[in-house]
């Protein structure tokens, strides 16, 4: 009997191959709008970084031009780097699921998964007991991803099966421990910051220790996996 094929969830081809001549197309354009209007701007008094707008005015073209047009598309392909780093592609096989960022990939057998789901823009993957396998964000098609992993009979949930497990967490909350609320005492700091990296570290390592996080209008609910 032949194997099952692997199912793979990606982005369109136009979107991961244009991002590489859309980016640097908008990124020289940009700048050289901004070395048109660089003149007028360093006669602003009140403008900031005015020094930086005279030097970009003092460049006579052709070369003024030409170096705007090539110092926008490099930053535009730095960009388009950036967004490559951060794309997910799903792979869904019968014994496994591969879950790809960049460089980075993740492989869950699949007697590991209790349950798959969106919240929000994140594709969970969690074991049976609750735990955290994986939390990816994702702008994938949500239907495509359902059926993917419908199609190979695992556990797809059209929303968190723990959902009704949180609690809202207030300062030494006593059912956790010192630790534990010093972490969520600093993520809520982070999110009212508006720290994201912060407040996605501090998440990480919650659930490190079986912490699952949730977040409501910038409040935490929180629950223990297992």
């Amino acid at each position: 009997m032949a194997a099952e094929p692997a199912t793979v969830v990606a982005e369109h081809r136009f979107i991961r191959h244009g991002s590489w001549f859309v980016c640097p197309l908008l990124g020289a354009l940009l700048i050289w709008l901004l070395r048109i209007a660089a003149g007028w701007v360093a006669g602003l008094p009140w403008a900031p970084f005015q020094g930086v707008f005279e030097l970009a005015a003092s460049v006579p073209d052709p070369w003024g031009t030409v170096g705007a047009v090539v110092i926008g598309a490099i930053i535009g392909l730095g960009f388009a780097g950036l967004m490559a780093q951060e794309r997910l592609t799903v792979t869904v096989e019968p014994e496994r699921v591969t879950l790809a960022v960049g460089s980075s990939t993740q492989h869950i057998a699949r007697d590991e998964i209790g349950s798959v789901f969106l919240d929000r823009k994140h594709l969970v993957v969690l074991d049976e007991s609750g735990a955290e396998q994986a939390r990816q964000p994702s702008d994938l098609d949500w239907m495509k991803l359902r059926r993917a992993f419908v199609e190979h009979r695992y556990p797809w949930r059209e929303k968190d099966p723990f959902a009704g497990h949180y609690n809202l967490w207030v300062e030494d909350t006593p059912e956790l421990s010192l630790r534990i609320n010093a972490l969520m005492a600093n993520r809520d700091r982070a999110l009212r910051k508006r720290d994201g990296k912060e407040a996605a570290l501090l998440r990480t390592e919650l659930a490190k220790h079986g912490i699952l996080v949730r977040d409501e209008k910038k409040r935490q609910y929180w629950r223990a996996a297992g």
